[in-house]
């Protein structure tokens, strides 16, 4: 499953980023790293960006991107 995918206010683990080290590099600069905690918080109109809570704050990435990293869902 990738990010993408979730549900509003569904949690996931984060497994692995894309393959392409500037995109990966880029997402662990903002806090996107391996075994990260994220849940979906918001999904902008029009097929805009998605909004995480990540590491206590909320970071947002396009549709996109997120299609590109892989998650597992957390049990509440």
């Amino acid at each position: 499953m990738t990010l993408s995918k979730l549900k509003k206010k569904q949690r996931a683990r984060i497994k692995s980023l894309p393959a392409d080290l500037s995109l990966s590099s880029r997402l662990m600069e903002q806090g996107f790293v391996p075994n990260s905690l994220v849940e979906l918080a918001h999904i902008a109109p029009f097929n805009g960006p998605l909004a995480f809570y990540l590491h206590g704050t909320k970071m947002s990435i396009h549709q996109s991107l997120a299609a590109q990293i892989h998650v597992e869902l957390e049990a509440i």
